[in-house]
Parts: C-alpha cells; sequence; structure tokens
C-alpha cells in the first residue's frame, strides 16, 4: 500500500470517529503533548539552574499543589461537572461557575492572611521564602478558574480550543522561564522559575475570570456556596492525602536531608511521571465511559477495555524502569546519574495508582465519598509515618518505595470499597478482571527489583531487554490475539 492509500485511509478513519471518540483522542494528545514538553524542558533547567535551586523549586512544586487544593477545593471535580449535566440554561452553568470562583477567591484570601501572620514561621516551616510564597498565592488565585474552564471544554467536547491552550500554555511556560532563569542570578533562580508560571496562568485565569463574568452578567454570586462546601470539604481530606501521597517526599527530603538531595530525587520523579500523563489522559477519557458501563451494568464491556489499558500502562512502567540509566543521563546528566534508584518504584507507583483511579471511579459512581477519604487518608499517614522512618535510615531513595508501599494499599483498600459499594447496589458482581489485573501488578513489581539490580551490570541488562523484544517480535501475533480477546 502506497503513503497516500495510507494517509488517505487514516483520515478516512479518522473522519468516522464519533465525537466523544475525536475528543478522548484529542484530549489525550493534548494532555500528552503539554506533560511531554514539560518533560523535555527538564533537562534544560537542570543544566541552566543549580542542583540547590532546582531542589527548591521543585520542593515549591509539591507545596503549590497542596495549596490549591487547600484554595479551590477542587470544585470542578464534583459540583461544577454534575451540574454541567443537570442545568439546562447556559447563563446558569456561567453564574455557577462565578460563584465557585468568587468563593475559592475568598478561600485564597483567607489562606493569604494566615500565612502573612506568621510569615517566618511558614517560611522555616516549608522551606521557601517569601517571594515564592507570594507568587504560589497568585497561582493559587488562578489554578481554580483554570480548572473549571478546561472541565467545561472537557464536558462540551471542545477538544480543539482545549488543545490550542495547553500547546500554548505550556510553550509559553518554558520559553518564559528559560528566559527569566538566564537573566536572574545563582540565588534567585528558582524564584524566577516560579514568576514564568505564575505569570501565564494568572494571565489567562483573569481573562477567563472577565469572561465569565460577562457570560453570566454578574461579578459577584452566592447562591452556590452552601452547597459547594457541603460538598467538597468531606472530599478535602481525601484530597489533601493523595496530593501528600505524591508530594510529601521531597517536601521531607528538603527539610530532612537537603535541596541537593531534593533535586536529585526530583528530576528522577519527574522523569517517571511521564508515565502519569498517558495515566491521567486515559483517565480523564474512560471516566464518563466507566460511568455509563456501571450505571447499564455493561461489565464484560468494562472488564475487556480496562485490561487493554491495564496493559498499556503495564508497558509503559516496564519500559521506564527498562532504561532508567539511559533516562536519568538524558533528563539530569552525570549529575542526577545516582538518582537511578528512584525510577523503578515511582514507575511501578504511576501503575498502582491507575488502579486505584478505576476503583475509586465506580466508588464516586456510587457516591461513596466517606470510603474514599478513609482509604486516602490511611494511605497518606502511612506515608508520612514511613517517610520519618526510612529517609533518614537509609537516604532519599527510600522515599520513593515508601510512596510505592502506600500506593499498593490503597489500591487494596479502594478495591474492598468499591467491591462492598457494588455488592450494596447491584449485588456480588466482579466489575473488573482481577485476575487479570494482579498478574501484571506482579509483572511491574518484580521487574521494578530485577532491573534495579541489573543497573550495575549493563551488559547482562542488554541482553536481557534484547531476550525480551525477540520473544515479543516471535509472539507477536499471539501478543496481538490475547489484546483482541480483551
Amino acid at each position: 500500500m502506497s503513503k497516500k492509500n495510507v494517509i488517505a485511509n487514516f483520515i478516512k478513519k479518522y473522519k468516522n470517529l464519533s465525537v466523544v471518540a475525536k475528543a478522548a483522542l484529542w484530549f489525550t494528545f493534548a494532555t500528552f503533548l503539554q506533560k511531554g514538553i514539560s518533560f523535555i524542558t527538564v533537562p534544560i533547567f537542570t543544566r541552566i539552574m543549580t542542583t540547590e535551586q532546582y531542589g527548591l523549586y521543585s520542593a515549591y512544586m509539591s507545596l503549590v499543589n497542596v495549596f490549591t487544593i487547600l484554595c479551590g477545593l477542587e470544585f470542578h471535580t464534583c459540583i461544577y461537572i454534575n451540574n454541567l449535566a443537570k442545568i439546562e440554561d447556559e447563563k446558569e452553568k456561567d453564574r455557577l461557575a462565578v460563584s465557585l470562583i468568587n468563593l475559592s477567591f475568598i478561600i485564597t484570601t483567607v489562606w493569604l492572611v494566615i500565612y502573612i501572620a506568621a510569615k517566618e514561621f511558614w517560611n522555616k516551616t516549608f522551606g521557601v521564602p517569601s517571594s515564592m510564597m507570594y507568587l504560589m498565592f497568585l497561582e493559587a488565585y488562578f489554578v481554580p478558574v483554570v480548572n473549571l474552564w478546561s472541565t467545561k471544554q472537557r464536558y462540551n467536547y471542545k477538544y480543539k480550543v482545549l488543545v490550542l491552550w495547553s500547546v500554548l500554555h505550556v510553550v509559553l511556560n518554558a520559553t518564559i522561564g528559560i528566559v527569566l532563569v538566564l537573566l536572574s542570578d545563582v540565588e534567585h533562580q528558582a524564584a524566577a522559575r516560579v514568576l514564568s508560571i505564575a505569570l501565564v496562568q494568572a494571565t489567562f485565569g483573569f481573562i477567563l475570570v472577565v469572561s465569565y463574568s460577562r457570560k453570566a452578567g454578574m461579578f459577584f454570586n452566592t447562591s452556590w456556596w452552601g452547597k459547594a462546601m457541603k460538598l467538597h470539604l468531606p472530599l478535602l481530606p481525601h484530597s489533601l492525602s493523595l496530593t501528600v501521597l505524591s508530594s510529601a517526599d521531597r517536601l521531607m527530603i528538603n527539610n530532612m536531608v537537603g535541596a541537593t538531595e531534593t533535586a536529585l530525587y526530583g528530576v528522577a520523579y519527574s522523569a517517571s511521571m511521564v508515565i502519569n500523563l498517558i495515566k491521567l489522559s486515559v483517565v480523564n477519557a474512560l471516566t464518563p465511559w466507566i460511568y455509563e458501563c456501571v450505571k447499564n451494568q455493561k461489565f464484560d464491556s468494562l472488564k475487556k477495555r480496562s485490561n487493554m489499558v491495564i496493559i498499556l500502562v503495564m508497558m509503559m512502567s516496564f519500559t521506564f524502569i527498562l532504561f532508567a540509566p539511559e533516562l536519568m543521563l538524558f533528563v539530569g546528566g552525570k549529575e542526577y546519574y545516582s538518582a537511578i534508584y528512584v525510577v523503578p518504584p515511582v514507575a511501578a507507583s504511576v501503575f498502582f495508582t491507575f488502579l486505584y483511579n478505576l476503583f475509586s471511579t465506580v466508588e464516586f459512581y456510587y457516591e461513596k465519598t466517606k470510603e474514599i477519604m478513609y482509604a486516602s487518608v490511611a494511605a497518606a499517614i502511612l506515608n508520612i509515618v514511613l517517610n520519618v522512618i526510612c529517609i533518614q535510615k537509609f537516604g532519599y531513595v527510600a522515599a520513593a518505595y515508601t510512596t510505592l508501599i502506600c500506593y499498593m494499599m490503597l489500591s487494596f483498600a479502594h478495591y474492598v470499597f468499591m467491591k462492598s459499594a457494588v455488592k450494596a447496589n447491584i449485588g456480588d458482581v466482579e466489575v473488573f478482571d482481577m485476575k487479570f489485573i494482579c498478574a501484571m501488578a506482579c509483572v511491574v513489581l518484580v521487574s521494578s527489583v530485577l532491573f534495579s539490580i541489573l543497573y550495575n551490570h549493563t551488559v547482562v541488562r542488554y541482553v536481557l531487554i534484547l531476550m525480551l523484544l525477540v520473544t515479543m517480535f516471535i509472539k507477536r501475533k499471539d501478543l496481538v490475539g490475547i489484546l483482541k480477546k480483551t
């Protein structure tokens, strides 16, 4: 078949896709592109910033994740998306957005006052200077606005505008960041990098605030505050706990060991999180479909599709574990090479985060928010306790393994609660193929341990990789058959 025929056939298949399928495809592409460009710029920043300044920036990124949840309460994840489906009047949807924006602004201002009242204490506690803390609050004001807008674009399948924004956002973020870091002195490189992020976020967020206000015909609205707080305050421990699981390790390494070790861990963590971008894209695309499958009890279809995605996430985790030494040389250079042993447990953690996302989606459908909170809080507390014990005793690499243990526990807990919710509503039904999931989990865990041992034996590792590739090529028809069956 000629190249022209291949291209024509591809275009024809694409045009025949449904709007939902096209949207899922482009949303995945947008997330991949956004995170991919961010990943590509990591080697640039690790080379133009000192390890201490990059470590400070890494600690800041962990902190801002927590504060954006405290300030915005993640209104886009529950009250907003649920009411986009229930409200028919477009103007009322905009009034809902304005109401939630106003509430998040007030909450952020309260936290800002609390910070200013004891500025020195908070700076010492977080290990972040005042300049970066103020930039964090500037970012926290507008992150909820952007999240509301992005959620609406996904809900309405407006993938073109979201892809355009994703590309523009990441390009401006990276370009301005590189320029500001190069222009700043060594002591303010981290602040310069943070400034670029805050400026882009605040500019776009301000434009959205004006747009929502004009469409709603009002700048201030309190009508949704009560319901928003009632729905989202119980979910706050859950959201914070998940953030603690993904961020506390860097903050604790920064305080217990040092900024240099935080930089080493942060670069390895960033490298491994490339897998996470695919996982996030897939989860965002699958969530509405999972809701429909559970609603209509199409569990056979759910098992087949989820198995295919599990194979994809498992293979991504496996690939990053295999090539961790080469990955770290590319991302950070020889200066960061010692952090290769962080990659396997973090890459394996991504697999288990995908599993708990699958299980918790079903829990959200049945509105089992208390159970979700219990599992997340328990995992976060366990993570902090294990970090306190293990980081000082075994070094910063231990934080990656404590995180993996906690995500495994979280996945199991969510499975138990999901099973209970399903049984209470429709009977003793197996929603997902648990035998298959357990088998894939074992592959990920065994490979993370095996290849960590082989990192110092490059020839042996390459021979094993070659053997695996040859086996996959020989058995390619069987593998394709398995994928088709799943």
